[in-house]
């Protein structure tokens, strides 16, 4: 039996309190909320759908981050250091300390080798997969060497592959990423899944508690925990020398507080510890390139831009500093960082 279609049916009604609404209304109506669903989750998510996105942007020519606020590139003239094996650049910066750079890498990472009596202390092992930093280190000392990285973000991880002696910071998050004596890292953490190589997988020789010491022989450092950039971000303090090797936690540039594992919350708090408990005159340097007043050299700040971070962290909070971008908020810091974060209710 031939099935009846009945065409120009008057339209189904309902009642919505005291309003009435047609089959239609109710179509755009779910449209609209699915739209509200699906908006609420990507500002919720917004840290991992950027990190997600990050690789893929540059290809289409678009922006990953808010427009600069300061003034990009050095002051002309001679980049400082030696050029070791064509790729890594090695700078004395005070005794038996070295700064050892990488400007051909696309983050223009800097790498820090600290030499006691009895071994010394590699800080981030590198940033690429395809260069060996043993290389540079061997031109500087041949005792034995251990590697800290300062977070484990790809491009301070990616040479622990070459290294044996590994010390990490002891945190529930660190301890936690090991299976079978060795450390796996996770998605977020290495924020590096579209490099043709995985993420290294280490065995840790020396798990150093927050505020714990690491012994070079005659020369004692800190290992001050610092989050902020990450949860499990580290810096190096040698009281000896005054010097702060603070990583990704603060360096010229852009400071990073939007990312999976950031919390502006703890910039806060850690920036005010580190000026509680450093001198005044103790000398920061940061893990990425460049000044935009001076010339290509390691990435030094001081205690009073520490307090430029302070100061705008608080004025970001309160709601009083201005800002570039939406979802994306770059903020100024100084004349040499700015600070990118999330919208007002993203921030934690």
């Amino acid at each position: 039996m031939a099935r009846k279609y009945i065409t120009n049916q008057p339209a189904r009604y309902c009642k919505v309190g005291f309003m009435k609404c047609s089959t239609k209304s109710w179509a755009i109506a779910w449209a609209v909320a699915a739209l509200v669903v699906v908006a609420g989750a990507g500002l919720a998510f917004a840290p991992v759908v950027f990190a997600e996105l990050w690789p893929v942007l540059p290809r289409l020519h678009l922006s990953a981050t808010p427009p600069a606020m300061i003034r990009g590139g050095t002051v002309a003239g001679p980049a400082m250091g030696t050029v070791v094996d064509g790729y890594w650049r090695v700078q004395k910066i005070s005794p038996d300390t070295y700064a050892i750079g990488e400007p051909q890498s696309d983050p223009d990472n800097y790498e820090y080798l600290l030499i006691g009596r009895t071994r010394a202390l590699l800080i981030d092992a590198g940033a690429t997969w395809s260069h060996d930093i043993h290389t540079a280190v061997a031109t500087l000392t041949n005792l034995p060497v251990t590697v800290i990285p300062t977070h484990l973000h790809f491009d301070h991880t990616d040479g622990l592959r070459y290294f044996h002696s590994i010390a990490l910071i002891d945190l529930p998050e660190t301890r936690s990423r090991v299976r079978n004596g060795m450390v796996h890292l996770s998605r977020y953490e290495y924020m590096g899944w579209f490099l043709p190589v995985g993420p290294p997988v280490f065995h840790v020789t020396e798990w150093v508690k927050p505020d714990g010491f690491i012994d070079l022989g005659g020369r004692r450092v800190q290992v001050l925990w610092t989050p902020g950039h990450t949860a499990t971000s580290v810096s190096v303090y040698d009281p000896g020398e005054k010097l702060l090797f603070a990583g990704d936690f603060i360096y010229p540039t852009s400071l990073y507080a939007f990312l999976p594992d950031s919390s502006l919350s703890s910039y806060e708090t850690t920036v005010n510890r580190l000026l509680a408990v450093l001198p005044a005159d103790t000398t920061i340097y940061g893990a990425h390139c460049c000044r935009n007043d001076a010339t290509i050299q390691a990435p030094w700040l001081g205690m009073n831009d520490l307090s430029d971070v302070k100061n705008a962290v608080e004025a970001i909070q309160n709601g009083t500093a201005k800002s570039r971008g939406f979802i994306l908020r770059r903020f100024p810091v100084n004349s040499r960082m700015t600070m990118i974060t999330l919208y007002p209710f993203g921030n934690h």
